[in-house]
């Protein structure tokens, strides 16, 4: 794994990358132990993909508005549950709970909670270099295939910001789904900070009209958090019309406090993904922050699995 004298300073990492650096610097400005990973994030990341993050950045600010030290302070106390949950997950080898129930009983979810964990998400989008990898490949190899007019669909949007980048950079009919009438709120507001604006609606993804159908379907995180995920995933893949596409993106060995469904390698997740009958067009595996590929496999360290699969 990386070592701290295996990087650079964080300050020559983002040189010239403003918004970057406003995220960093505020972060920072509540938890200043967080320098060193972030250092060892977004040291030796090439130009294309830091211009990319830059990008990001500038619509993080303006989801975030005047509440960035909200966000910053969502952003610490996830990473703070998100060890617990690794703590639990390396000393015993699973997950903490099993089904949706166990969650709710357990956890409460209540809107404070889940307001305070859905900020911290939104910008580890950005600050954990395999979800801003995912989300990489999410814009150049999912949405930059999608075609004037055709629809789009996101089940579970949650933070918005997938969603909004489908409006932003695909110029396609775009929808929303979430079980949570406060995760719906919560993306409307972060489109309208952006000037953008989708259909959005509660829609329990089992109860969905048989005959809705979309030319491209989004699920990234989501297939972990489900109670009956093959059945899930037959689901969505019976939302894309013939020939169009489906991207997901899975986590392996990561533990989270809503995470229910743990695969322990990337092939258990293509086997999954193939099972349901798709056939994946691209598949990629991104490592946690500080690893190799081989070292997070060997250590069952997070990887993001993102598979663009068509029906």
């Amino acid at each position: 794994m990386t070592t701290p004298a295996e990087y650079a300073p964080l300050s020559e990492a983002l040189a010239g990358l403003d918004a970057l650096t406003r995220i960093t610097e505020r972060v920072l400005a509540g938890w200043p132990e967080h320098r060193d990973f972030l250092a060892m994030r977004f040291s030796g990341c090439d130009a294309e993909h830091l211009a990319f993050c830059e990008s990001v950045a500038r619509s993080l600010l303006a989801i975030a508005g005047d509440g960035l030290d909200r966000y910053a302070d969502g952003y610490r106390w996830t990473c703070e549950r998100m060890l617990e949950e690794d703590y639990h997950f390396q000393l015993t080898g699973e997950y903490r709970y099993r089904t949706f129930r166990e969650v709710q009983d357990g956890l409460g979810l209540d809107a404070a909670y889940m307001t305070r964990y859905t900020d911290g998400l939104l910008l580890s989008q950005l600050l954990w270099v395999n979800q801003a990898r995912a989300l990489h490949l999410y814009v150049t190899g999912f949405l930059g295939a999608v075609r004037e007019g055709e629809s789009l669909l996101e089940v579970g949007p949650g933070h918005g910001l997938l969603l909004a980048l489908a409006v932003e950079r695909a110029r396609a009919r775009i929808t929303g789904w979430d079980v949570s009438d406060g995760s719906v709120a919560s993306t409307r507001e972060a489109l309208a900070r952006l000037g953008h604006t989708a259909c959005l609606r509660r829609q329990d993804l089992h109860r969905a009209p048989a005959t809705e159908r979309f030319d491209h379907v989004v699920a990234s995180e989501l297939l972990e958090h489900v109670d009956e995920p093959e059945a899930a995933l037959r689901r969505l893949r019976d939302l894309v019309r013939p020939g169009g596409r489906l991207f997901v993106n899975i986590p392996v060995n990561s533990p989270a406090p809503d995470h229910i469904n743990l695969w322990r390698t990337p092939e258990e997740v293509s086997a999954y993904v193939r099972e349901a009958g798709l056939e994946v067009l691209t598949e990629a595996v991104f490592p946690m922050t500080g690893c190799t590929e081989e070292e997070a496999r060997a250590t069952a360290s997070t990887l993001s699995c993102v598979l663009i699969c068509r029906a």
